[in-house]
């Protein structure tokens, strides 16, 4: 024989009837009657009291309801004593029961994401976008995957507003599947017509209905999982994040047909850089860490349950990381009794901070997922929905859209650089190859930007390419994946590589002159890229602008020399702080009039780096 207790909500008004039932499960063959005892007990003063039976009929469940009035505040706890033929069990659960109150405000968020597992020819590295949709890894409580399950539960509790971040680059892998099928690079086509792609295109929709009711509130972000803050404050990345954000709202609207104005930051990233940016995007809030983020801001302070303004640009909502992380971490749950508990513990804690807005914002499909128990989260998650309904109807709890919240009282000036981990070495330091690759990055985001600036518009292929390889997931150290980032990046290489064609060496190898008086080095270049290019060339003091046109011409540039000798000195081809050609000439140099010794001429050498 087993038993669960549960009540119709975990929190309840003073003069409220507490609804309790219990379930019997009998396991054995033959029935058994069950003798009840419910006590109810305020601070371990014994209450009240009910006794009671019931026949529990062989593999099924019988349910037991009854009720009871609370007329004092407090923890309430209500103690099961159960005797089935000598076999005795025990059990309680807990009610807080408060005094008349204005309804606490909710605000779930569930930041639902996955980076682009697509390479540049649209195979796919690996299919998490879809495998969380239509795989039964919440079996045998829901036969789907995290994204439907979330959808399905909306569909349930209609009464529950949810805020939900469906990254641009999520929802862009559905819509192509929906479309097109997918393959995987192992050779795995999943076509257009099966019942895996089915699903997906099942979820979408269901998706798009629930936004469209009002019932979701759907946030945007960037188009891949990018490390905002710290692309922009260490990198100075700001055109990246700039142009990446109006590409992922452009998604969210044409996917979702809703004109965003939250932003989900990835990894809560933040920097004040970003504050212009969501300002030009007509972003009005995003969502921080209460825990990472609230200690350092700057301006008004009150608690992290209510709403900011910063600066008057942008509201920050700073989320409850106790509440969160119970949810998103503490969730291995053996059995239906502790899933129960958790979400009666979560639905008291919220009414308990005080707050007068809450949010539990984290990971949609990683806290089922990951877990070692998904059916057990999933049945936890549903419970506490339950809960969530009841507490509204008693109205003790309002679950709220975040673009409803009334303005911000209180203003503030400063939110520090940091992310929900407290850092950025996750994705930079905890791997050695880390900083390689960064390097790398760095190395490519200089030649792509000097690039432009030579030719006077964006190469937009190599900027679509360097969202990809800076997606956070596949930097994050315990799922470390080069091979995206290896691809990205040399994607992007060749692009750039493909605009970039051109050639110079210097007509002689060897200069003689005189200290302090100017030589004329002649170069020659050949400009093979259709259209003409702005570099500027620096040799010894002298810096000169040039356009170059198409085809081959020849460039003058006098230099100075100030030291007698013969020495090599390199000439450096450079757009932004980037250099694209670099070669050398020998000058030979004498003091006064004397004749300059000869040399024999030297090689020149290209080559391309940073300009350090």
């Amino acid at each position: 024989m087993r038993s669960l207790l549960d009540v119709d909500s975990p929190v309840h008004r003073v003069g409220d009837e507490v609804g309790v039932k219990v379930r019997l499960i009998n396991d054995s063959q033959s029935s058994i009657k069950v003798n009840l005892t419910l006590d109810y007990l305020l601070d371990n003063r014994h209450m009240a009291s009910w006794s009671g039976s019931a026949m529990a009929l062989p593999g099924e469940a019988t349910v037991v309801e009854e009720s009871f009035k609370v007329d004092e505040p407090g923890l309430w706890v209500i103690r099961l004593n159960g005797d089935a033929g000598g076999s005795r069990f025990t059990e309680s659960i807990k009610v807080r029961v408060i005094e008349t109150q204005r309804p606490v405000k909710l605000a779930l968020v569930y930041h639902m994401h996955q980076p682009p597992w697509y390479m540049s020819n649209g195979k796919y590295y690996a299919d998490w976008a879809f495998r969380y949709v239509y795989a039964p890894v919440m079996r045998p409580f829901f036969n789907g995957g995290p994204y439907l399950f979330h959808a399905y539960l909306h569909e349930k509790y209609k009464d529950i507003k949810v805020n939900v971040h469906l990254s641009p680059s999520l929802l862009k892998q559905w819509v192509d599947a929906v479309e097109r099928g997918f393959t995987l690079i192992n050779g795995e086509v999943h076509p257009r017509g099966s019942d895996e792609v089915g699903l997906v295109a099942k979820a979408l929709d269901m998706y798009r209905v629930q936004v469209g009711r009002g019932q979701l509130e759907a946030l945007t972000s960037v188009y891949a999982h990018t490390i905002l803050g710290y692309l922009t404050s260490r990198y100075e990345m700001i055109d990246v994040v700039d142009e990446e954000l109006g590409a992922g709202m452009e998604v969210t609207r044409s996917v979702l047909g809703v004109n965003p104005v939250g932003a989900w930051t990835p990894e809560m990233a933040w920097s004040m850089d970003l504050l212009d940016i969501y300002e030009k995007h007509g972003i009005r809030y995003t969502v921080l860490c209460g825990g990472n983020h609230f200690p350092g801001v700057q301006g008004d302070k009150g608690s992290i349950y209510e709403a900011y303004s910063l600066g008057g640009r942008l509201t920050i909502f700073f989320r409850d990381e106790r509440l969160s992380d119970i949810l998103s971490f503490q969730n291995n749950l053996p059995d239906e009794r502790s899933a129960l508990k958790l979400a009666a513990m979560l639905s008291r804690s919220i009414v308990e901070t005080g707050g007068e807005l809450v949010v539990i914002a984290l990971d949609g499909e990683n806290f089922i997922a990951m877990s070692k128990t998904p059916a057990m989260v999933g049945f936890m998650l549903d419970k506490l929905y339950s809960y969530l309904t009841r507490m509204q109807e008693l109205g003790i709890v309002e679950t709220v859209r975040l673009s409803q919240v009334n303005q911000p009282r209180r203003v503030i000036t400063y939110v520090p650089t940091t992310s929900w981990l407290g850092g950025f070495t996750k994705w930079d330091g905890e791997r050695r190859e880390h900083a390689d690759y960064w390097v790398r990055v760095l190395d490519t985001y200089r030649y792509m930007r000097g690039l432009e600036e030579a030719l006077g518009g964006k190469v937009t292929e190599a900027r679509y390419a360097i969202w990809h390889a800076l997606d956070s997931d596949f930097w994050w150290a315990e799922f470390w994946t080069p091979d995206l980032i290896e691809h990205w990046i040399n994607e992007a290489r060749g692009v750039l590589d493909s605009r970039f064609k051109m050639s110079m060496r210097p007509l002689k190898d060897v200069y003689s002159g005189v200290v302090n008086r100017p030589i004329d080095i002649e170069l020659e270049f050949n400009n093979d890229m259709g259209t003409q290019a702005r570099f500027r060339v620096i040799c010894l003091d002298t810096q000169i602008e040039l356009t170059i046109q198409p085809g081959s011409s020849r460039v003058k540039c006098t230099v100075v020399p100030r030291l007698a000798g013969s020495y090599r000195v390199p000439i450096f081809v450079v757009s932004g702080n980037y250099i694209y050609l670099q070669t050398y000439v020998t000058l030979n140099v004498v003091y006064g009039n004397r004749d300059p010794p000869s040399s024999a001429g030297e090689p020149s050498n290209p080559v391309g780096k940073f300009l350090i």
